[in-house]
């Protein structure tokens, strides 16, 4: 979104619009003119022509991409300065407003873009005509005696800094001096204007400034961040040892000394960073004049600058390597202190060690000496408790629980080694021991090579499937090529159903692959499945297609995906249809005239001792038909023993056949069917309660049907363990209940969703003193005490993000929020030094993908700024956030603190949340575009890693356990 500051424009009150940002004026957009000519024709006058042509495109609601052809146009046919161009759309024509138009900012990035303006022309006229302009020492020159609002600036300056972050500003030495001189114009009229604020509010018989407004707060982070972006643009730091213009590099330094004071009022963090800067750069400036800076020579401030290293990039980096290393480390350990299932320390244990390697290869790109992957591989292991992770030689002295983790340091360095983060002969020295393992025999997988042996070697395909849950680094590196294209059924027969009956396995491939990477080409596969021309027998066929159809279902029912996440956007294809009305049975009379004649084939063809089973009724109806038939043929067949028409002994020996290889798939289906009408049921359920028994607990099955059929009651499992259990008590005599309860128990723990186990939910809301809320307080409390302790051995915080996103079901987002801000505020009252943690800890939980969170382009494209987007429709935490910065300024009269606890949180926040300087960071990402028809490679690339990997993507099933709060031990899914 654009302004962040700025709420969203109320269409039915044009009136409240910053002039600046004028959309809308209460005509008709049908009156508007939206094409080319009309725009740019009809205008005459230089300045007052781009006036009007600006004033068009608002009213038009040109987007961006139109705006950009069109103003090329306009500066061919009316060329106009750059600061001109920006005295346009920058110059306030009404009193300012918290509202602002999301397109102007737009609108000023594409003119960047073009250079048609640059970043000292933004910067000038913005604080021309700023509110803090009195406190430059200079004359207003022209304008109409408006202001812009502090939001509009602070949405304009964010830009800047964005531009310059990315090293797109400035492009050239001219540019490079401006911006530094309009950034110390800027920094001195904030602090100018605070203390002149302050001083009048003295002479008026105030006390002086007894805080800060969250708007002025907002605008102090918008310039300290703009300064940030400076003191790491590689261009300023270049001509800072340059000869000449020493007066702006004196005005540069002079303006910093004091506005880094100042900034560390609001932000700390921010101000010691630049802090650093100011220090690596120049000296302690006494007040009147700048002692660090020369004659202007080369030699600055007696160090040669050109030799300095960009600090704020490198130590971002390393910070984020360091971290990161102890971050997985902690949450594996935490797991385990948790009891969590073996499957999630499985998860865990595989991401620490097959995927945060290839994470650290990425961050590595970015490195340069002396800062090296095995520097900060280095550090985050001198963090790392070696109680919870001992050697081998120390593990018999430990406690049964961490026996477990006794090789995870020594497996981890092995991958690091594998992935050439650090030499072979480090590993002993960091370990302190002599390793018991070795490297992998046949060294680091090289995708290429993988598709070429698939492609001549089917048979590598299972054996690389057989390694997926390694702890070697290699993770398997699953390569599926062209299975889909060139319709090799069998082959994905034989990987479907090996996956299917490892779900642990698919937790591991997740880490590298989204789900719609994987189904998408599947489920197109399933769509467009045809028989061929010259097909005899069809028992063959419908037996791949339910292995395959199998595979889906248990990867969106494992992790409760919708058509939308698996990348469906046909409303008509069979997937899509199944997964929405694959349990709904249909009445007789909306059957089609082919579908009463399907349904009535394999009636007779099932339950018809006479006529019998023959492979003309598959011929006449493709698995597709059969799968969304399923459901009625249920229906039918209960109404029929209801009514006496059939015999409930007949009914299950013709389910024998469902229970065959090629037909099995088809009980989810059914059972879900059956699980639905079970509850809905209020006559006699004894036909239903047998028809479950025959399908749960078969007689006779063979062996591979077997395995089949122990994943599909890990499918069903849970809802018709609750309907089951809702029976018993409202029928408590009932002996029949209890062996289908027994036989679904070690099928409960399928689902991985965010839902809570039943235990962990009645101990959170037990807490004393408040419950839930209470809870979750102590948790908080208990993150920021083992946060500030560090060097202690201590029991780790007993945090999972189940429990917030639990919290918030049950109580709403807002609620949640407003005891993380309660919470944040006390530990900065209390002074103790943790009131900088409790901000990042806050940030951290906000920031946390939620169940229904996914990362998308916020610009639509493949390759875009990603953004966290909420896609459940629910309020979610950070946009609870927003919704209490609105109501900051309110509260500010009755409680300061609190307002500037909102704002300061906001911001951190919102920083965290922009993920484009990460990108910028970690350049060269190694990205495979997969095809979004569905008809191209199937390429499980685990071992690769991608853009969204590296932002940290967020999905349910990436991370897994508490990475991301997913419960696998019959979790309460309260959704």
């Amino acid at each position: 979104s654009v302004g962040n500051r700025g709420a969203s424009i109320p269409p039915h009150q044009p009136s409240q619009i910053h002039h600046n940002c004028r959309p809308f004026d209460g005509q008709s957009h049908n009156q508007h003119p939206t094409d080319e000519e009309q725009i740019l024709v009809g205008m005459g006058g230089e300045a007052e022509i781009w006036k009007k042509f600006l004033q068009r495109n608002l009213l038009a609601r040109t987007p961006a991409v139109k705006f950009e052809d069109l103003v090329k146009v306009m500066s061919s046919r009316y060329p106009l300065p750059g600061p001109s161009i920006a005295d346009v759309f920058l110059e306030p024509r009404s009193a300012p407003s918290p509202i602002i138009d999301p397109l102007l900012p737009l609108y000023v990035e594409r003119l960047l873009n073009l250079d048609l303006i640059d970043v000292p022309d933004i910067l000038r006229v913005l604080l021309r005509n700023s509110h803090l302009h009195d406190s430059t020492g200079q004359a207003r020159d022209g304008g109409n005696g408006f202001e812009n609002s502090l939001e509009f600036e602070d949405a304009i300056l964010s830009r800047a800094a964005r531009f310059l972050a990315s090293t797109q500003r400035p492009k050239n030495i001219p540019e490079t001096w401006a911006t530094l001189s309009t950034v110390s114009r800027w920094m001195s009229a904030v602090v100018t204007a605070d203390v002149r604020d302050d001083m009048m509010d003295r002479i008026n018989g105030g006390a002086g400034a007894t805080g800060v407004q969250p708007d002025a707060m907002a605008l102090r982070e918008a310039i300290g961040n703009l300064v940030l972006a400076v003191s790491g643009n590689p261009k300023v730091l270049g001509v800072l040892g340059r000869s000449g213009h020493k007066d702006i590099r004196e005005n540069f330094a002079r303006s910093l000394s004091m506005f880094v004071p100042f900034l560390s009022q609001t932000s700390l963090q921010l101000a010691a960073r630049l802090e650093t800067f100011r220090k690596e750069y120049f000296s302690v400036f006494d007040g009147s004049q700048s002692k660090a800076i020369g004659d202007g020579g080369d030699n600055v401030i007696g160090v040669d600058v050109s030799s300095l290293e960009l600090h704020d990039p490198m130590a971002d980096i390393s910070t984020m390597a360091i971290d990161l290393v102890i971050a997985s480390f902690d949450i594996l350990s935490n797991a385990m202190f948790r009891n969590e299932n073996p499957q999630t320390i499985l998860l865990l244990r595989s991401f620490l060690i097959n995927k945060l390697p290839l994470l650290l290869t990425t961050l590595s790109t970015s490195m340069f000496p002396p800062l090296t992957p095995e520097l900060c591989i280095t550090q985050a292991l001198n963090h790392i408790d070696p109680q919870a992770f001992p050697t081998f030689s120390s593990m018999f002295e430990s406690e049964a629980s961490v026996f477990q983790l006794n090789d995870v340091r020594q497996e981890f360095l092995f991958a690091c080694c594998l992935h050439e983060l650090i030499p072979e002969d480090s590993i002993e020295r960091l370990l302190g021991e002599v390793p018991m393992q070795t490297l992998p025999p046949g060294g680091r997988y090289i995708n290429e090579q993988l598709v070429a042996q698939c492609a001549t070697d089917p048979e590598r395909v299972e054996g690389l499937l057989a390694e997926i849950e390694g702890m070697d680094g290699n993770a398997g590196a699953v390569v599926i090529h062209n299975l889909c294209t060139t319709k090799e059924t069998m082959l994905l027969k034989t990987i479907a159903g090996f996956l299917a009956r490892k779900p642990s396995s698919l937790d591991v491939m997740l880490l590298f692959s989204r789900p719609a990477s994987i189904l998408q080409p599947i489920c197109h596969l399933l769509d467009t499945w045809r028989y061929d021309e010259d097909q005899d027998e069809y028992q063959p066929v419908y037996e791949e297609f339910g292995y395959i159809l199998l595979l889906v279902l248990a990867i969106v029912h494992r992790y409760k995906l919708t058509a939308t996440d698996i990348g469906l956007q046909n409303e008509d294809s069979f997937v899509t249809n199944l997964l929405r009305r694959g349990s709904v049975s249909q009445k007789l009379e909306d059957l089609t005239t082919d579908q009463n004649k399907q349904l009535g084939d394999w009636i007779r063809g099932i339950f018809d001792v006479d006529g019998g089973f023959n492979n003309e009724i598959m011929a006449s109806c493709p698995p597709q038909d059969f799968y969304l038939l399923v459901p009625t043929l249920f229906s039918q067949s209960v109404g029929a023993c209801n009514a006496n028409i059939m015999d409930i002994e007949t009914l299950k020996n013709g389910l024998e056949y469902l229970r065959e290889t090629f037909l099995i798939t088809s009980l989810v289906g059914a059972i879900t069917w059956l699980t639905n009408h079970l509850w809905e049921s209020r006559g006699d359920v004894n036909v239903l309660m047998q028809i479950l028994q025959s399908l749960i607990k078969p007689k006779s099955i063979s062996g591979e049907a077997e395995m089949m059929h122990d994943t599909i009651l890990s499918i069903i499992a849970k809802p018709l363990e609750h309907v089951l259990r809702e029976l018993r008590r409202s029928a408590p005599s009932r002996q029949d209940i209890d062996p289908l309860l027994h036989a679904l128990q070690p099928h409960l723990s399928f689902k991985r969703t965010a839902g809570s186990h039943h235990t962990e939910l009645e101990s959170w809301t037990s807490t004393h003193g408040g419950g839930m809320l209470a809870s979750l307080r102590n948790t908080f409390q208990s993150l920021v005490l083992w946060s500030t302790t560090p060097d202690i051995n201590m029991t780790p915080a007993s945090y999972t993000h189940r429990q917030v996103l639990v919290a918030i079901k049950m109580l709403g987002a807002r609620s949640v929020l407003r005891t993380i801000i309660d919470e944040v505020k006390l530990q900065n009252q209390i002074q103790n030094g943790s009131g900088d943690l409790s901000f990042d800890i806050a940030t951290a939980i906000i920031c946390a993908p939620g169940a229904t969170d996914g990362l998308l382009p916020a610009d639509g494209s493949i390759l875009g700024t990603y953004s966290l987007q909420n896609l459940s429709g629910r309020l979610n935490l950070r946009e609870a956030l927003r919704l209490e910065l609105e109501e900051a300024s309110k509260i500010y009269s009755s409680d300061p603190v609190k307002a500037e606890t909102i704002v300061r949180l906001h911001r951190r926040v919102e920083a965290q949340l922009d993920m484009g300087h990460v990108s910028n960071m970690i350049p060269d990402l190694n990205v495979t575009a997969h095809d979004t028809d569905g008809v191209g490679d199937i390429d499980l690339t685990v071992g690769g890693g991608s853009l969204e990997d590296v932002l940290g993507a967020g999905h349910d099933v990436l991370g897994g356990g508490d990475l991301l709060g997913v419960s696998d031990d019959g979790g309460m899914d309260l959704s």
